[in-house]
């Protein structure tokens, strides 16, 4: 289904969020933990300054998100939030580039990080309140293509200035998320809604009566384990298991997300023509058997067959799982419901990884890709359990 010339238009300014999202991500990922154990010269501080992200994930998304639904202003719901959260993270990256004292470190870390998921819950609901929802796949696809490019280009051009000055990746995230957040705000025109709304009390009590939404947060919340397992110590286990340099095993891990980008699109349109569900218990297979097969590999090239596999297994469960799930949440709650969905994915930063060190030390590197395919197998499982939605319709119409 293609989208019409005006809908197309909106969904391009619409990504450019996406982008300053995938480059704050793209930073937290490469540079802040970089910067982080140059300050502290320790890595357990800097593994608990980290988690700062987990703890903010977990919780601002659904309170930030159900408070959006609940408010009216003339720039609309989401924008002001948006907006306010963007502002505490690009104002925190320029004092901490340009300073070195940990007592300030902290503080401006809590920040940075309280504006980013202030931003989560009601970016993420933008997206319904713009799109009819027959393309919302194609939509989706388009976003997460967008967000690949801003984790890419961070990788390459900001990332990778490090040894040139530590200054260098903060002023290039902050200029990538300034420029792509003032297009977002510049022609992003949200649809007025006068609909009620509910506290987060209520919301909670609501998801736990609504079982489709309930049983698929429980299985993003698995698969979401074993992905940020991989994510976090990638580079580690596969340079212990093929005693290759860091530089060789990120490259490894970048290709990784060229594929994801190249994917995301055509798979969004397959959810749209095929059902969302069934693409993302496809994409859930492809991810289990290229973990699984990555734990069992004895070369390098198979590790880039097997990732390419998995790369193009993430692009439909990132891109299709989101769009799926709008179909079961109603839709004047939706900033809400989106700040439970960004909390199963973010709150998962506060046990994947963890696991995932724990499985590295106590059976090895390969065991690590074991796990997290068993993580993903068991929200594979609850997907299959939840009633699926027909095309063109939503949970409880």
């Amino acid at each position: 289904m293609t989208l019409e010339r005006r809908t197309l238009h909106q969904l391009l300014i619409f990504s450019c969020g996406l982008f300053a999202v995938q480059t704050f991500w793209g930073f937290n990922m490469a540079t802040f933990p970089l910067y982080l154990n140059a300050i502290t010269g320790s890595k357990p501080l800097t593994g608990i300054i980290l988690s700062i992200a987990g703890i903010f994930g977990a919780v601002f998304p659904v309170f930030i998100g159900g408070l959006s639904d609940r408010t009216h202003t003339r720039w609309g719901r989401r924008k002001p939030f948006i907006l306010a959260g963007w502002a505490a993270v690009l104002v925190s990256l320029m004092l901490l580039a340009w300073t070195q004292d940990i007592r300030v470190v902290l503080p401006l870390s809590v920040v940075l990080y309280a504006g980013f998921f202030t931003v989560m819950g009601p970016y993420f609901a933008l997206l319904p309140d713009l799109t009819p929802q027959e393309q919302r796949g194609i939509a989706s696809g388009l976003m997460f293509l967008m967000g690949g490019i801003g984790v890419l280009s961070f990788m390459f051009l900001g990332a990778r200035s490090w040894d040139v000055s530590p200054r260098l990746p903060f002023l290039w995230a902050v200029a990538g998320i300034a420029v792509s957040v003032a297009v977002l705000m510049a022609g992003t025109r949200e649809l007025p809604s006068r609909a009620p709304s509910i506290r987060s009390g209520g919301l909670l009590r609501d998801t736990l009566r609504h079982r489709p939404v309930l049983i698929f947060l429980a299985a993003m919340a698995c698969w979401w384990t074993g992905l940020w397992m991989v994510f976090m110590f990638f580079v580690i286990a596969v340079r212990e298991m093929f005693a290759i340099n860091t530089e060789r095993a990120v490259t490894i891990m970048v290709f990784m997300i060229a594929v994801f980008c190249v994917s995301a699109l055509p798979a969004g349109m397959l959810g749209d023509r095929f059902g969302q569900r069934r693409v993302t218990a496809i994409g859930l297979v492809l991810l289990i058997v290229g973990l699984a097969a990555t734990g069992l590999a004895e070369s390098l090239a198979a590790v880039w067959i097997m990732l390419c596999l998995g790369g193009i297994g993430y692009a439909a469960v990132l891109t299709v799982a989101y769009t799926y799930y709008l179909r079961l949440i109603p839709p004047e709650q939706s900033a809400g419901y989106m700040g439970l969905y960004m909390a199963c994915q973010n709150g998962a930063l506060l046990t994947g990884p963890a696991i995932g060190g724990l499985v590295i030390d106590l059976l090895g590197p390969r065991f690590l890709f074991f796990g997290a395919a068993a993580f993903v197998a068991a929200g594979l499982a609850l997907l299959l359990l939840s009633r699926p939605v027909e095309k063109g319709q939503r949970e409880g119409a």
